[in-house]
């Protein structure tokens, strides 16, 4: 691959000749020392049942270069992948009933095929080398490799892996679907190319006869280190078996002992140095000084939320700093927008979070003057703002916590990585799958939970008890008391609006406000007019949900029948040894 991407730019580099021949030269004796054979020719052929599992025959004709005793070929098992529901799934498939015809073999032994993530067969005699011209045959059958989503089973394998390391010359494939369904061509794509490639493959001939989609690779094939080719296939929903865990009784069930014995010991840890002290909220009607909105929804959960920082738009417009202004949209095809305007910068000694947000909107030049920005401009980049302004709120916010929880914190993540791994392997052995099953989510649960292995100093434990005061205010204020506070402080509803926000309670706050007749805040406006407090709460929030989502939006890729690559089952690849 990098050969190829060598030749590609050597026009760029031809005012150095001497720098590309050595260049050149490097790549050549990497490229014959590495890899000592080529694959003339591939034939894979694909036997798809409808009880859940595929038959797959692959064929090599290979020609060695230098001395080899054979090659090797390496299949993934283990897969991260992203369900339709949008959640992360591990994923791990099966390999069986596996021949290599007219070759010695060997295949990665089982313990160690249960906790790698690769599956290896190793086909040649270590007392015989080979040069020249060798026909390879390898038959295997695979489990759990479908993807089972709500409109379609999805067949999705890499026919030729991005981790070959030899040149492919050639390659034709089949794929035979069972009799009792019927398809199309519309139902097959065929990717090729580096990693992530979605469009449709140029270099290939498809097919569609009796049952069996058929791909040939064109005149210009040529498939390098590095690049795949990927088939997938879109049958009907519920067409092929999902092969569920079967759950056998077992008469011993030593591993829940310890998983429990586990859990417990994670409780003492947490109840010494992640429980907070006891605090008694004390009732409060404004939020703790020198604690802005963002560090005060921190402390209240020990998280930074996007809503934590979002809250700084009301806190920043309170301040006279901006003014935010809703655009609705121009026709039925249109998109209603918010414009944010800076009126003055941000004080000095505002926190490092603040003027990560603010320059991230507004861009770190120092000009004092005005300046708009358009809420939509931020679409698909403004994420990694967002994402290094909670890094900092997190840092920020440490001086209210306890630091020998921290390292606590530390010690036991790394604690439970290492105790996972021997569990693993010890409940492989003596109680089997069932019990590395339920291994993984309580570890996964453990682990989520030493986010709460923090506990609060005696400063953040005071901060939290005013802020669980004004917090349970907000909740439970009434209307005379509301009115007194307006009357000593009329500013009163625009200076606590922003805590409200980072707490989840906007709505709630706005509503005990709507019967006082208070005016809405001047920073805040909206061409289709903003004249009650009630109105006010309705676009305000709107604009606020939707300034929400386009911060941290990130930009995504489409693809043709939804697939690329590289990206389905059946990684790894093969090399000689």
């Amino acid at each position: 691959m990098l050969f190829n991407y060598f030749i590609k730019y050597k026009v760029s580099c031809w005012f150095n000749k001497e720098l590309v021949l050595l260049i050149c030269g490097i790549f050549f004796f990497l490229k014959a020392s590495s890899q000592n054979f080529t694959v003339d020719y591939a034939k894979v052929d694909i036997y798809i049942s409808e009880e859940g599992y595929f038959d797959v025959v692959e064929n090599y004709d290979i020609t060695f270069t230098a001395p080899k005793y054979g090659i090797y070929r390496t299949i993934q098992t283990q897969y991260d992948i992203k369900t339709e529901e949008g959640t992360n799934e591990k994923r791990k498939i099966e390999i069986k009933k596996l021949d290599v015809s007219k070759h010695k073999y060997s295949t990665t032994p089982f313990l160690a095929r249960k906790v790698s993530n690769d599956f290896e067969i190793k086909i040649g005699n270590k007392d015989k080398t080979i040069i020249g011209p060798e026909h390879y045959e390898i038959k295997y059958r695979v489990y759990n490799a479908f993807l089972y989503e709500e409109e379609n089973t999805h067949f999705y394998w890499n026919i030729k892996p991005d981790n070959w390391l030899a040149p492919f010359k050639k390659l034709d494939f089949t794929i035979h679907i069972p009799e009792s369904i019927h398809l199309d061509l519309d139902n097959f794509y065929v990717y090729s190319g580096e990693r992530g490639e979605t469009a449709a493959s140029p270099y290939f001939e498809v097919n569609y006869v009796d049952g069996v989609f058929l791909a040939k690779s064109t005149r210009d094939f040529n498939s390098a280190t590095g690049e795949s080719v990927t088939a997938l296939v879109k049958l009907p929903a519920s067409s092929i078996k999902e092969i569920k865990p079967f759950w056998p009784f077992w008469s011993d069930y030593g591993w829940i002992i310890i998983l429990g014995a586990l859990i417990f010991v994670f409780y003492l840890v947490w109840n010494k140095y992640g429980k907070d002290d006891k605090v008694i909220a004390t009732t409060s009607y404004f939020p703790p000084s020198g604690i802005d909105p963002a560090m005060a929804g921190y402390l209240i959960d020990d998280k930074g939320d996007t809503e934590d920082l979002i809250a700084l738009l009301p806190y920043w417009g309170e301040r006279g700093i901006i003014a935010i202004k809703e655009i609705p949209k121009k026709n039925w095809f249109g998109k209603s927008d918010t414009k944010i305007t800076r009126l003055r910068p941000l004080p000095e000694g505002a926190p490092p979070y603040e003027i990560e947000l603010f320059n991230g909107i507004f861009g770190s030049e120092h000009n004092s003057g005005e300046k708009s920005v358009l809420i939509s401009s931020l679409k698909n980049s403004f994420y990694t703002k967002m994402d290094k302004a909670k890094r900092l709120l997190k840092k920020q916010a440490q001086v209210y916590y306890d630091p020998k929880a921290n390292k606590v914190q530390i010690g036991a993540i790394v604690g439970l990585l290492l105790i996972n791994f021997i569990l693993l392997v010890v409940f492989l052995i003596f109680w089997g799958f069932i019990a590395v099953i339920t291994l993984v989510p309580v570890f996964i649960f453990l682990l989520y939970m030493t986010v709460h292995l923090v506990k609060k100093n005696a400063k953040g434990t005071q901060v939290l008890s005013e802020l669980k005061g004004f917090k349970q205010f907000i909740i439970i204020a009434e209307e005379n008391k509301l009115k007194m506070l307006l009357k000593d402080s009329p500013n009163y509803f625009e200076s606590t609006m922003s805590y409200a926000l980072a707490f989840g309670l906007l709505s709630n706050w706005v509503k005990k406000f709507e019967a006082l007749d208070i005016q809405p805040p001047t920073w805040y406006s909206s061409t289709g007019g903003v004249v009650t407090i009630n109105n006010f709460s309705k676009s305000f929030s709107d604009t606020i949900q939707s300034t929400k989502s386009t911060m941290v939006s990130s930009p995504s890729s489409s693809s043709s029948g939804g697939g690329s690559s590289g990206g389905g089952f059946g990684g790894g690849g093969g090399g000689s040894w």
